[in-house]
Order: C-alpha cells, then structure tokens, then sequence
C-alpha cells in the first residue's frame, strides 16, 4: 500500500467481485472460499462482478468511457465463468 487516499471501509464482496473480473469467476469463488466467504457472499460478489463489467461495456459502446474493447470482453468472459455457483442449487 503506497498511502490510504483511497482506502474505505465496504462490503468485501467488491474485492472478490475485482478478482473474478480479473482472475476468472471460477478462481475468485475458490479464494474467497478458502478467506472464509460463504456461499452467499460468493453469490452475491459475482452478482456484484457480472453487472460491473455489462455497465462497462455499455458505457464503452455508448461512448462514456474509452477502455479498450478487447479488455472489456475479457472481462465480461472472465466474470461470466460458469461456477458450481450457476448449477441447478445455486447459492
């Protein structure tokens, strides 16, 4: 951590919801089991990781933003692994 300008106190499924978008669905729900998050909060942190990356896209196809196409869609693939979440149980 270089400094806390941006630091706050939130819901830790933000942080699970980031590495699902960045590792892969599949892989954020295996680490955030093994830090202690229930099958609810995984839930809940993929619903959280989904609907970031579709508001991201269609603020970059509405022309709000300007991340590159490529990014987004890897993004959007990433958090959008089928998971044992997505089985016919669920969360």
């Amino acid at each position: 951590m270089l400094d806390w300008t941006d630091a706050v106190t939130g819901d830790p499924a933000e942080d699970v919801a980031g590495l699902a978008i960045s590792v892969g669905a599949v892989a954020a729900v295996r680490i955030a089991e093994a830090a202690g998050f229930d099958r609810g909060g995984c839930a809940r942190a993929l619903q959280l990781a989904r609907c970031d990356t579709l508001t991201l896209l269609s603020d970059r196809l509405r022309g709000i933003d300007d991340s590159p196409l490529p990014l987004l869609r890897a993004q959007l693939r990433r958090a959008w692994e089928p998971t044992p979440l997505d089985g016919p149980e669920g969360a």
